[in-house]
């Protein structure tokens, strides 16, 4: 296995994890304090920041963009849970809570916190910060990895037909200047070839003899 396919590994299993941790700090609150906790609702938003971590899982292929924006989405709801569940002391703190029983509880006053709901809160801010971190890990692995890379068009292998040679331009402009008219009209037809002139010789005649005159 190469650098590529391991750094690969790593961050797919960094945002599963991140993934199943954010179910986790969801789902015990609800097992530790029971359904009516008044820490159960976080269980919505956790559950959004663990669809947001197996969407970084699953799309990370498609660019650096898209996961980068899938992981503040999940660290979004992460934090607003664990605000919605650290809300709920400070508002007991500063309105009061009920007096223990037997007494009796004023109106839009809420009792005190239980120990089961406070160890869920405990637990599920422990599970929710260690997603966060283990999903920024598995961001940081592939903003790490070496892009892909550049095109380059395909480069054709089968080497190109030659081209034929030129015809030599004079050759064949000498007969088309020659039977080219001057005036445009249609070439005139082509005249037989007359045969070789052959000389033909004569007899040669006899000398001349000549008489003396007589006297």
């Amino acid at each position: 296995m190469n650098q590529a396919e391991s750094q690969e590994q790593r961050l797919i299993w960094a945002f599963w994890l991140a993934a199943g941790l954010a179910v986790l700090a969801g789902v015990l609150p609800v097992l530790i304090g029971g359904t009516s906790s008044r820490v159960a609702t976080v269980i919505v938003p956790f559950g959004v920041g663990a669809a947001a971590f197996a969407g970084c899982a699953v799309l990370h292929s498609q660019g650096r963009g898209v996961t980068s924006a899938l992981y503040f989405l999940a660290g979004l709801a992460l934090v607003y849970g664990m605000l919605a569940m650290f809300s709920l002391p400070l508002q007991l703190a500063v309105l009061g809570t009920c007096p223990a029983p037997p007494a009796a509880c004023t109106d839009g006053l809420q009792r005190p916190l239980t120990v089961a709901e406070n160890t869920g809160m405990g637990v599920a801010a422990a599970f929710a910060i260690t997603s966060i971190f283990v999903g920024f890990f598995g961001l940081v692995v592939l903003f790490r990895r070496p892009g892909l890379p550049a095109y380059t068009p395909p480069v054709r292998k089968i080497p190109p037909i030659a081209a034929p040679a030129p015809a030599d331009p004079f050759a064949a402009a000498s007969p088309a200047k020659a039977t080219a008219p001057e005036n445009g009209s249609a070439p005139p037809p082509d005249e037989p070839e007359l045969p070789a002139h052959h000389e033909e010789e004569r007899p040669e005649l006899p000398p001349h003899e000549s008489t003396p005159p007589t006297t």
